[in-house]
């Protein structure tokens, strides 16, 4: 199967579904705060039907000491939103994260105080002062995991951050603050938080084993993604997290290569548990 044909595959059909359970006893356990993962179980279930997707099950036990396990859809703002723009500033790279302005708003970029420049785009690299700290722009698959043709929004108070050289509107609404909306090949950075369960693939290949990355391979596609909040509740808890990656086409691109996973998640103090390994496995 071509290498195009199993890129268009896969995008739109990759699906996630989570399941976990948090236990806590009357005699609360002394877990640290850092949470702790284990291995429990890692299983294959292909499709039997035509309209059915295969699912790579994962589940891990985990214990953390104060129960800031998971993430709420609304967690957006700083440190959980989820890309990083950058403004070209005095040779330097001045990283912009997103933030919300008013719910009826789209997320703005967040411009340090007293900091001047413009944002990063495909034609920052052709200045000498940036050239080694920007890539240069390839084409759409080879630059899609640090180049974005989207819009950035930009509050009224930071328009110099953009001038006539980019395409731009401004939006307004009554009674709202003023936001320019600015088009461009931007380039950018996921958030690492944005996730909280990171899951990399390791391939058997040649003797040794080598890291399968989802993204360079599919620009869109990772498995790094989020569970929800497992408690409201400052205590410890402990359970078992069940991760389902929902796919078509796994199996074809790794056939019976032998697999293993390494995971960690990450709570909202931002600790990074333990990675684990999955033992050796095959889709087959």
């Amino acid at each position: 199967m071509g290498q195009m044909y199993m890129k268009s595959l896969l995008k739109g059909l990759l699906l996630f579904g989570i399941s976990m359970g948090a236990a806590a006893c009357f005699d609360p356990p002394d877990y640290p705060f850092t949470p702790e993962i284990s291995f429990e179980d890692i299983s294959f279930r292909e499709a039997k039907a035509v309209g059915e997707s295969d699912a790579l099950v994962l589940t891990i036990s985990f214990k953390d000491g104060d129960g800031d396990l998971g993430l709420s859809t609304t967690a957006i703002d700083p440190p959980f939103h989820d890309v990083n723009f950058y403004l070209a500033s005095g040779g330097k790279l001045i990283e912009l994260k997103k933030k919300t302005v008013h719910s009826q708003l789209p997320q703005v970029v967040e411009v340090p105080p007293n900091v001047r420049g413009k944002l990063v785009t495909v034609r920052t690299p052709d200045d000498p002062l940036y050239k080694d700290l920007v890539p240069v722009y390839v084409d759409k698959h080879t630059s899609c995991t640090y180049y974005s043709y989207t819009k950035v929004f930009v509050s009224e108070s930071d328009k110099h951050i953009f001038d006539k050289t980019y395409y731009y509107d401004s939006l307004m609404y009554t009674n709202l603050p003023k936001v320019y909306s600015v088009l461009d090949t931007f380039f950018y950075q996921k958030n690492p938080n944005y996730s909280n369960i990171d899951v990399e693939f390791w391939v058997e290949d040649g003797g040794e084993y080598k890291l399968f990355d989802w993204e360079k391979e599919f620009c869109t596609i990772s498995f790094n993604q989020r569970f929800m909040v497992l408690s409201d509740e400052e205590r410890p808890v402990s359970g078992s997290l069940q991760y389902e990656m929902i796919t078509s086409g796994m199996k074809t691109i790794f056939g019976v290569k032998p697999l293993k996973l390494k995971v960690r998640i990450r709570d909202r103090s931002l600790n990074n548990s333990n990675f684990i390994e999955t033992p050796e496995f095959t889709l087959d």
